[in-house]
């Protein structure tokens, strides 16, 4: 299943060790109570746990000082996750017999359930008195550091108040990785159904609404028969990804599948294909907001340890509807280590990188941490989230909302209900950077029906970034913005005039609300106008900026392919000082696009030129925002 698929169970038979001990208590022991315990031995080994329990507790009445029972013991209590008996047997054991492996045991169980004080004393001593394998001596010197580190980190510990969520999501079940909406209003989740001796995971959806987290229904249009598990959705709801398992047609043990939102429904799932899926185990993805990226872990060759984070670029689709990948690259050294990496998640602002990992510094089994992503797609060195966030168990399988400000995991900490799905704040100091986002209906404004319009997105702040999309059947489109950049939005479609809009998003402080408008495109006609918001010009002045050329090549190439068309440029003012300083402004403004278009291609008999100054507002002067949206760049269609 896929939940279990990284759970280590690491069991310890070390009667090979032990019963062959040359100790002077065992040289006392009789023949009878050597074929006792190897009668206690074989009932373990057959799976019979409770009465091997019985007969060597017996034969530690009758011969105290016989070693291997304690040792036998120890050996079913860690079977059974019984630590505590565990260590209380294995500290009985160190009594009576001075074999250092005892004391790594010791060491092992009292690090597995967070006792970190004896742990590290137990490690020390081991190393002091034992010739250790060098394998071995690297893997508790790494634990020593661990267990260092947890002293630290829980003198210290990060603010972290979980809320289970409500019953509608969680049940006496295990519900776990949760994924959340762009708009945070809807959440997606394993279930893991159990019937007896039979088990099923299955995706389940919850809503938000004012009463909370609505009822949660099975995602019956992927769901199977079959296990299904590790979800990520595109940033838009419309393109899915997910985790199965020994599936026909499979590529390896575990494969990435995929399915599309369209006409109404989900498609049948596919398998993602080669090079995402290999002959060894690919799962857990997460899609970038962008949807360039999927990031997601695998035991595949040439990686830096056992699983390890890998990402591969999105590159479309095909004639036949299959992805189209790059070649996978492994996140490398920074992300990646000997141990295993896994639980990837990008947040929507595709900077701030979180996953688990059970080799970084950390508190023992696997840790989350969070690193950042530079403009060369390099990582930095990763932080751990810290006490008691991470904890001796298995933290895993974080999604954070797009504010920055809620994350959501599963963790069992409600008695008799198993792995529930809880959320808490994260400590400013782990935010990410918060992202808002534009969803527009691109409709024709004559006959109002839907229009499949090409959409632009780029990011004014370093003109490199660019983002193209084309609108679904119904003409909406949803795009991610990451805070701290302004970005041109542009829509165009042959046969109207374009659309354009800015978002400034600079400020890192405010978090804007999303945007929600309908575009309406005007078919290319004589009077049409349409209205730029990307032509930037120095302040009181009519010097055009660096961040205008994407929207002046975009107008540039709209000019060309309407080659007939004859056009004015307007040039519009706030309210800012005089008005006929505004007016002259305006003028100059206008006349300096038809400079820019006729040095670039466009014949300067096509173009005339106007101001209005602020008689023409199209908003209010008394908000920065009002008076931003009259300072505009107008094309009017004079003749064809």
């Amino acid at each position: 299943m896929i939940r279990y698929l990284l759970r280590n169970n690491l069991k310890f038979f070390f009667f090979s060790f032990f019963l062959f001990m040359c100790l002077a208590s065992n040289g006392q022991i009789d023949a009878k109570a050597r074929r006792l315990f190897e009668n206690a031995r074989q009932l373990f080994v057959s799976g019979d746990n409770n009465q091997a329990i019985f007969e060597a507790k017996k034969l530690i009445k009758k011969e105290p000082g016989f070693v291997d029972p304690y040792l036998l013991l120890a050996d079913i209590y860690n079977e059974t996750d019984s630590t505590i008996l565990e260590i209380l047997f294995l500290k009985s054991a160190s009594q009576l017999s001075a074999n250092p492996t005892i004391l790594y045991r010791l060491g092992e169980a009292n690090y597995s359930i967070g006792f970190y004080t004896d742990a590290l004393l137990y490690y020390e001593k081991y190393l002091q008195v034992n010739d250790v394998l060098e394998k071995r001596k690297s893997k508790i010197e790494r634990k020593i550091a661990n267990c260092k580190f947890a002293f630290e980190a829980k003198n210290h510990p990060v603010d972290f108040q979980p809320i289970r969520l409500n019953w509608n999501v969680n049940s006496m079940n295990d519900e776990y990785w949760p994924s959340l909406s762009i708009d945070g209003q809807k959440l997606v989740f394993t279930r893991l159904i159990k019937s007896g001796q039979f088990s099923q995971e299955d995706f389940f959806i919850s809503e938000f609404d004012s009463a909370g987290w609505g009822r949660a229904i099975p995602f019956f249009e992927i769901n199977t028969r079959e296990n299904e598990g590790a979800q990520t959705f595109s940033a838009d709801g419309k393109l899915l990804f997910f985790t199965a398992c020994n599936r026909a047609g499979g590529k390896g043990g575990c494969d990435i599948y995929f399915s599309i939102w369209e006409n109404g429904k989900w498609s049948k799932p596919k398998n993602a294909g080669r090079p995402l899926n290999s002959n060894y185990w690919e799962a857990q993805p997460s899609f970038s907001s962008d949807n360039q990226f999927l990031y997601f872990s695998s035991n595949r060759k040439g990686g830096k340890g056992k699983m390890d984070i890998w990402r591969v670029k999105f590159q479309g689709f095909d004639e036949s509807g299959d992805l189209i990948w790059q070649s996978p690259e492994n996140l490398g050294d920074s992300i990646n280590t000997k141990g295993n990496e896994i639980s990837p998640f990008i947040h929507p602002n595709n900077k701030s990188f979180y996953f688990a990992s059970d080799f970084h510094a950390g508190m023992g089994g696997f840790d989350l941490f969070i690193a950042e992503l530079n403009q060369e797609l390099n990582f930095s060195g990763p932080q751990n989230f810290g006490y008691p966030i991470n904890t001796f168990k298995d933290e895993q399988g974080l999604n954070i909302s797009s504010d920055g400000k809620t994350a959501y995991f599963s963790s069992a900490r409600e008695p008799g209900s198993g792995l529930d799905i809880y959320n808490f704040e994260l400590s400013e100091n782990m935010r990410p950077e918060p992202v808002t986002y534009v969803h527009a209906k691109v409709v024709d404004a004559k006959t109002e029906l839907p229009v499949q319009a090409k959409i632009e997105l780029i990011n004014l702040t370093n003109n490199i970034d660019v983002r193209s999309e084309i609108a679904d059947e119904n003409g909406e489109v949803l795009l991610c913005l990451p805070l701290g950049a302004n970005y041109a939005f542009t829509v165009s479609e042959g046969g109207f005039l374009f659309f354009s809009e800015s978002f400034p998003l600079t400020d890192l402080k405010t978090l804007h609300d999303p945007y929600h408008f309908r575009v309406e495109l005007n078919p290319v006609e004589i009077g049409a106008k349409m209205d730029l918001y990307n032509i930037y010009f120095e302040t009181d002045s009519f010097s055009i900026l660096s961040e205008s050329k994407p929207e002046l090549h975009k107008l540039i190439s709209f000019l060309e392919s309407n080659s007939e068309l004859l056009v004015e440029i307007q040039g519009h003012t706030d309210n800012s000082g005089d008005i006929e300083s505004n007016q002259q402004l305006s003028e100059l403004r206008a006349k300096s696009v038809v400079k820019y278009l006729a040095e670039n291609g466009i014949l300067s008999s096509r173009l005339r030129f106007i101001g209005f100054g602020e008689h023409n507002p199209v908003s209010t002067n008394k908000t920065p925002e009002g008076r931003m949206r009259n300072r505009r760049t107008t094309i009017k269609i004079l003749g064809m």
